[in-house]
Parts: structure tokens; sequence; C-alpha cells
């Protein structure tokens, strides 16, 4: 009927037949039913308040208390905060900052060389203006003892990764649009079977830090090509089979020594499968290479944790391949005040181009999958 009023009709039961006061029913067999009608209307309580300057006061408080935690008056849509409501860092703290929570994507699971890791950005129409994010990267040092860590990078949202100035490893996935408020990164470059923390923290204007979100992941074991293992493991028989000469002692060296720790568990486990009957593979090494290159070769196995060295022994390996859609941004200086997050998407079109990222998996199973 009108903006703020709302109208209830409710049921309250039915007159009783001796009732005197009710209309009398058409049908005998029908009761009449008394309605009661309401009308509500809602309205701020400074409306209610007749007074002028009283309503003016009550507004300003109440606004105070929405958007600048009681300790700040609304100018506009930003927040002046009192003098008692400043950090320890001298920064105004009286418009609560939203606390991002980061997440690994739900899409795309971890690789052995890189992690999806997303968050939902926010801010208050009134309040606080977030102008960027920080999202640092640690390393865990000690297996047994996540507290032992190493910082290997600190970067900006905005001056680092879609600025495109000094971010080879880290490229948005997904930036803010209309429809959605998803910040999506893809981080590279990272090592196999390997515990990394990642924290994130909001940004405003003032250059005040939201609270931190941390999200702890371990990558998985590193990539086999199962296939070329296989083909390794016959070459290497087929060198050491007789007679072995100088220049197929030298072509075995440089091959093993080549491979790599987690090929080389492969290349082992398929030569005894096949071979072990002529002699183990070790065995055959050291009496083909001698003790000192066979352990050069030989002390690579050691270098994988008992969680992989474990899933190395599994009889299939087969190499999954999946697509990640990334930006790849050329250099562009972005200005933190100037621009809309929620525009981003579209902004980005003129220096980001859209490409495709092949990830690896290694599909662990059975022989007869």
């Amino acid at each position: 009927m009108a903006a703020g009023v709302r109208m209830e009709c409710q049921s309250r039961g039915r007159c009783p037949s001796s009732c005197p006061l009710c209309h009398v029913s058409s049908s005998p067999d029908a009761l009449a039913e008394p309605i009661l009608l309401e009308v509500t209307k809602a309205a701020p309580i400074y409306e209610l308040v007749t007074n002028n300057q009283t309503q003016k006061l009550l507004q300003e408080a109440t606004m105070s208390s929405l958007w600048c935690s009681g300790s700040g008056d609304v100018i506009e849509d930003w927040c002046r905060c009192d003098s008692s409501a400043f950090g320890a860092d001298g920064l105004p703290a009286c418009a609560p900052l939203p606390h991002p929570l980061l997440r690994l994507s739900t899409v795309h699971e971890p690789s052995s060389s890189l992690v999806v890791l997303e968050w939902e950005h926010s801010e208050p129409p009134i309040g606080v203006q977030v102008v960027d994010y920080l999202i640092r990267q640690e390393k865990v040092t000690d297996r047994l003892d996540h507290s032992k860590v190493e910082t290997e990078m600190v970067l900006s949202f905005v001056d680092d990764i879609i600025s495109g100035a000094k971010s080879p490893c880290v490229m948005p996935s997904q930036v803010p649009d209309k429809l959605s408020t998803t910040i999506s990164l893809i981080i590279r470059c990272l090592e196999p079977d390997t515990t990394y923390m990642f924290t994130l923290w909001g940004v405003d204007n003032t250059g005040r830090r939201s609270q931190s979100s941390d999200v702890t992941v371990k990558t998985p074991c590193p990539v086999v090509d199962d296939v070329k293992a296989q083909e390794i493991a016959d070459k290497i028989y087929n060198l050491f089979n007789g007679y072995t000469s100088g220049k197929e002692q030298q072509t075995a060296y440089n091959t093993l020594l080549d491979l790599g720790s987690p090929s080389l568990h492969r290349v082992l486990y398929h030569y005894n499968q096949h071979y072990e009957s002529f002699g183990e593979f070790t065995w055959r090494c050291e009496d083909e290479l001698g003790p000192r290159k066979a352990g050069l070769i030989l002390s690579q196995l050691g270098d994988l944790s008992a969680w992989c060295h474990g899933l190395l022994q599994e009889p299939k390996i087969g190499l999954q391949r999946t697509s990640l859609k990334f930006l790849a941004c050329r250099y562009s200086e972005i200005k933190p005040y100037g621009f809309s997050w929620l525009e981003l998407s579209r902004d980005l079109k003129k220096t980001c181009e859209e490409q495709t990222l092949t990830v690896l998996y290694n599909d662990y199973g059975d022989k007869d999958n």
C-alpha cells in the first residue's frame, strides 16, 4: 500500500452460535469468523523525535554506532575517528576492517608444484575502503616441527600481482566483477612433498591491516612419467646385459644420474619387476659402474620422504593432466585509490591476457586398472 507500511490479517477463531454480537451467517453450518486487521509502519527512531536538533543528534549517533563502532562520525562514506579510537600504530581504528578468509580452491586441488588459493572481497558501503591485499608464503623447513618456517615472499595483490611487476610465480586466476566477489590466485614454483603456510591480510586506505587468515598445505609427491621410467629400465637392462663397454657404462651412468629421485625410484621398481632374475638393480649398478659411481646414483633414493617412497612403489602410476586459466599481466601502474573492485575484471582486460596452464598429477592405481 505504501512504503514502510505493513498490513496483516489474522484469524481469531470462530464465533459460537450463541453469540449475539456476531452477524448471522447465511449458512447455518458456517459459523461467523471475526477478522483482526493490524497496520504497522516501520520508521527510524530519529523520525519519532519531533525536535529537529535532537533528531539530528540521534541520527548521527545511530550512524556512528552502525559504521564507526560508536567512536567516530560518519562523513559522507568514511569515518572520522575520535582521538581515543586510534591504534598503537597511530592509524584510525574506529571503522571495522573486514576479515578476509583465505581458503584452498574447492575446484582445483594442489599439485606437486602449485596451489590455488581463494578469498572473497568485501568492504562496507561506509567506513573503510579496502585498497589492497598482502599475501605471505612460508616454507616449513622441519617435517616434524611446523613452527620452523622460512619466509619466501610477501606480495601485494595490487602492486606486485595484477600490475605484472614481479610475480612470475603468482598469477591471478579470478578477480571480482559485478557478479562475483571471489579473488583466486595460482601460486607456482613450489617444491613437491613440502609443507607451506600462506597468510592473507586486507589493507585499507590508511594502511591498516586486517586480522590475518592462514592456510597450511602439503604439496603432493613429485610427478613421474611412468611410461618413460619403464623405457629407461629396459634401456639400462640392455646396457648391462652381456659385456658392458666403457661407452655403455658412461651412457648408463649419465642416464641414471640425470633422472632425479622420483624417476629413479620408478626405474628401480620396473627394473626389479622385470629383470631381477638377472641381478637386483642396486647390485647391478655397483657391479657395472663401480662403488663410487653407483653410490652417487643410489644416494638420490634417500631424498624422498617415507610417504612418497611408499606411493612410488605402486604397481601403476598414471599421468593425469588438467588445465587452469589465468591472467598473464604485462607491467602497468595500478593506482590503488583510483580503481573499483567491481570493475577490476573489466579493467584488467586492457593489460592482461587470459592464458591456459597445463597441470600434471600422479594417478596412483594397480595393474588391473
